[in-house]
């Protein structure tokens, strides 16, 4: 789940939204395309009408699923069944190969989990009773290999007091301040009941060739020292990148990504070592 730099350190990476720019997003193909070539995956997950966790980002399968009936598509997932959600073809959109992939289960998805030791997990909580949920990590035993993520540290402190073992991850988007905001409340707690905390790094609207991104590269090594200092990780997702920007990201020390181009990210990090 990592790729070794030449100085000996390594780097780990999350392919963000199952890495729906390859394969079909949130989906069993995606899942094992990840964990082969050497990332850690995400789920999205919400519960269906009759209380089956599935792994499903959107509310609906309005853009997911292909030639679905128009009285399904805008249909959200918590008002149907399992058996209804996973009727429908969630992988054609991707090419032939993937045709037949549906909507998975969590459970389906903790069941090849227990049975492969070294696989890695992120959860994004989107819509889940999160005591069913720890209840269901629990049953399988899974517990050090899952990190919760969400943008609300609460849920993390939550799911921190209910699950032993597991990690948590509090995730920070949107604005340049409203970024640098969440961060110093998340500071202020000393990052109560989180493991990791990810930076969403967008582009400037003006990019010059030194930086790209609207968070400065002063901020971002502010945030690693702060973060190292409380035994915290620090993983950012670059929403777009090239080889130069993933470099700038690694002089900072940042070892943890997020990313929606596994291919050309591996090739980049391979690259650094060069």
């Amino acid at each position: 789940m990592s790729i070794k730099l030449e100085n000996g350190e390594i780097v780990r990476w999350q392919a963000h939204q199952s890495t729906c720019t390859e394969v079909p997003e949130n989906t069993m193909a995606a899942f094992k395309y990840i964990w082969k070539i050497g990332g850690i995956p995400e789920a999205d997950i919400r519960t269906t009408g009759d209380g089956i966790i599935i792994c499903l980002h959107d509310k609906n399968l309005a853009r997911t699923g292909y030639n679905i009936p128009e009285e399904y598509r805008n249909v959200p997932a918590s008002s149907l069944t399992y058996k209804e959600v996973s009727m429908w073809d969630v992988g054609r959109k991707y090419g032939e190969d993937y045709t037949g992939e549906r909507v998975p289960a969590l459970e389906d998805i903790f069941k090849f989990m227990k049975d492969h030791e070294d696989r890695l997990l992120y959860l994004d909580f989107k819509d889940v009773d999160l005591e069913k949920l720890a209840m269901l990590i629990d049953l399988y035993g899974i517990n050090n290999r899952i990190i919760f993520a969400h943008n609300n540290q609460q849920n993390c402190i939550a799911v921190k007091n209910m699950i032993s073992n597991i990690r948590t991850m509090l995730w920070i988007g949107g604005s340049e301040e409203s970024i640098k905001e969440k961060f110093d409340n998340a500071l202020a707690t000393r990052f109560e009941g989180l493991d990791q905390v990810q930076l969403h790094l967008n582009d400037k609207k003006e990019k010059t060739a030194d930086w790209r991104y609207d968070i400065e590269a002063s901020y971002l090594e502010y945030c690693y020292n702060i973060t190292d200092k409380y035994g915290v990780d620090l993983e950012v997702l670059p929403y777009e990148f090239e080889k130069g920007d993933i470099q700038k990201l690694l002089n900072i020390g940042i070892r943890w990504f997020a990313v929606d181009y596994p291919k050309r990210f591996i090739s980049y990090i391979i690259g650094a070592n060069e």
